[in-house]
Formats: structure tokens, C-alpha cells, sequence
């Protein structure tokens, strides 16, 4: 490693650590202080308040990397500009993309690990956070039984939904699943109380079976040969944030034929790629503010106020596309990449 890399790295990632530490300091005081009240009204043990913020911090960070690289940079580069470091190194015939070499590299490395913390971290310790969560409110939870879930049938495969399921009396209950036909547009819809694994197979309770054509029939019971889905392997229907990457394609390919169904998918299976990605993409955009407000001699701290204005304006932006449901999933959430990316990049490239 060059000595140049080796200063530009050391103005970063000092400010980096500081401003990480400061950052999730700053809103773990703040947390801990509004839910104060709440742990000792609901009597709270330590340990549990110890184990949330455990697993809250993990999303936490992944969340808020792309800000704490951007004000780094800032710091960092604007700190060099200002001190005439960049101009020295640039009358030696160094490039701005060249001085800036090491931080892409970084950003890269972070995008790597922000994704890790996605795909690995942040979604297994979501169902616990929220859980959590609704115990400091005081709101108990049904212990033991799975609050809605879908499986998928043997051939000719299809998605049956439940609303409940009791492990212990390994029973299910209000069930609903469609069956294809012919006609790709017609599909029979059925219904049931509940189903019960009795032996070797599931049987189905008050089945209720309307055809396309809207004709009812009833059965007071039903064998479910095409169940093949065994007791052990139901489990609870997953939020979108708890899914891993493949969950999601999954669960798309199985709700390929209900695009209503499968937008929230795609956006999250969208947004866990995007999002690290503007861990690279910050540092495009951070350069210009630090470079050429420090030339200038200028305030470093506006550099700073306009670099938070703009994390808040990519998280407003990205959440504002997301809800418009007539843009498609994967643009909406790229849009924002796509702006900051572009406009950083040029705004790099004409850094005189």
C-alpha cells in the first residue's frame, strides 16, 4: 500500500469511527431514555433490555452506514483540502479519482459487509426486535401457536394459507388454497374450518369448494392426498424483512400468478441490494462537497449539514417510490441509487 493510500485511509476512518460511535451512542441514549418508563412499569429484567439492544444494534448499523460514510468522507477529505494536502498531491501530477482510490475501495468492502449484515444478520433478529418490542408495551404473546403461515402442496402444486396452527394438537385452522384448471384465467377456490394430521395425512373440516363457474359444494371432510407437507416443517409466515435473499425469490416464484401479493417481496429483495450498494455510491457524492469547499478554504461543518440533508432526502425519496404502486418495485427502489450515483459521479468528474 502506497503512502498516499495510507493517509487518505487514516483521515477516514478515524472521523468513521468516531462519528459510528457517536451516532449509535447518541440514539441508544435517546431510546433507552423514552422506553425508560416502559421497563419499569412492565417490569423489564436487565437481561431482556440488554438482549433487544443486541440485536437492535446490528440494524442499526447496517441502516445507518451510508450516512456515517458520507459525513467520514467529508470529514476527512474536507480536512486534507483544507490543510492544501489535496492541492499538493495533485500538483504532483495525482488525480482526484486517484486520491479518492482507497475510499471507493472501502466503500466497496463496506457494501460487502452491509450486505452481509442484511442477508445474515438484520433479518434473523427482526421477529425477536418486534416481539420485543410489543413486550415493553405490555402486549403479551400467544406462546406455542404459529399466528398465520403457507405451505406449499405436492403436484399439482398450490399455496395454502392458514390463519393458525397448533403444533402441540398439530392442527390448523382456517385454511383457504386455489386449485388450476385448464383455463389459466379459472381457478377452483377452497376453503376449510381446519385441518388435522391424523396418522399419516391431513385431513380437512368443513371444506367448502366454489368452482369458476360459481358453483358451491360442501364436504364435512376431507383426506388431503396432495398434502405432502409434514407436521414439523409448518412454519409461521415471515415478513418480508425476516426473509433471507433466496426466501424471497422463493416466495415470489410462489406468488408469481398474485401480483399484489408479491410487491412487498420485491421491494425488500430490491432494497437488500440497493441499499448496500450506497455504501460505494456516498463517496462519490461526499467528494465534491469536501474537495471544493475546502479549496476554497470554505466551512467544512456545510459540507456536513447539506451531506446529512441529503441521506435524509435518499431515505425520504426511498420510502416516497416505494408507496407509489404504479412505478415497479425495482425502480422505485433504484430510482434513488440511480439520482445519487449519477449526480455524485459527475459532480466527482468535474472537480477541477
Amino acid at each position: 500500500m502506497k503512502l498516499i493510500d495510507r493517509h487518505v485511509l487514516k483521515n477516514f476512518l478515524v472521523p468513521f469511527a468516531y462519528i459510528l460511535i457517536s451516532l449509535l451512542g447518541l440514539f441508544l441514549v435517546y431510546d433507552i431514555s423514552s422506553k425508560t418508563a416502559r421497563f419499569l412499569r412492565h417490569h423489564i429484567p436487565f437481561l431482556t433490555i440488554l438482549r433487544f439492544y443486541s440485536l437492535y444494534i446490528p440494524q442499526l448499523i447496517a441502516l445507518g452506514l451510508p450516512m456515517v460514510i458520507l459525513l467520514a468522507t467529508v470529514l476527512g477529505m474536507g480536512r486534507m483540502s483544507k490543510n492544501n494536502e489535496i492541492t499538493a498531491m495533485r500538483a504532483c501530477g495525482v488525480s482526484v479519482l486517484r486520491i479518492a482510490c482507497p475510499l471507493f475501495v472501502v466503500g466497496l468492502l463496506l457494501a460487502v459487509v452491509g450486505f452481509f449484515l442484511f442477508d445474515r444478520v438484520v433479518n434473523r433478529t427482526y421477529a425477536e426486535t418486534e416481539r420485543l418490542e410489543e413486550e415493553f408495551k405490555g402486549r403479551a404473546t400467544t406462546q406455542g401457536v404459529i399466528e398465520g403461515g403457507h405451505f406449499l402442496t405436492g403436484s399439482p402444486a398450490s399455496v395454502v394459507t392458514f390463519r393458525e396452527y397448533d403444533p402441540q394438537r398439530k392442527q390448523l385452522k382456517a385454511l383457504s388454497w386455489e386449485q388450476e384448471t385448464n383455463d389459466p384465467e379459472a381457478k377452483i377456490i377452497f376453503t376449510a374450518e381446519m385441518a388435522v394430521w391424523i396418522e399419516d395425512a391431513w385431513w380437512a373440516s368443513r371444506v367448502a369448494i366454489e368452482t369458476p363457474d360459481g358453483i358451491l359444494t360442501f364436504h364435512r371432510k376431507m383426506k388431503m392426498y396432495d398434502w405432502h407437507c409434514l407436521p414439523e416443517e409448518i412454519t409461521g409466515k415471515k415478513l418480508p424483512e425476516e426473509m433471507s435473499l433466496a426466501e424471497l425469490r422463493k416466495n415470489i416464484r410462489m406468488y408469481k400468478s398474485a401480483p399484489q401479493k408479491i410487491r412487498k417481496l420485491q421491494i425488500q429483495l430490491n432494497r437488500r441490494v440497493a441499499l448496500p450498494l450506497l455504501n460505494l455510491l456516498v463517496v462519490a457524492v461526499a467528494l465534491p462537497f469536501a474537495l471544493k469547499g475546502g479549496k476554497r478554504g470554505g466551512n467544512v461543518a456545510i459540507g456536513v449539514g447539506i451531506s446529512m440533508l441529503l441521506c435524509l432526502a435518499y431515505y425520504g425519496l426511498a420510502v416516497l417510490m416505494s408507496l407509489i404502486n404504479s412505478i415497479p418495485p425495482w425502480l422505485g427502489v433504484w430510482f434513488p441509487n440511480l439520482l445519487f450515483g449519477t449526480g455524485g459521479g459527475i459532480a466527482t468528474l468535474q472537480i477541477d
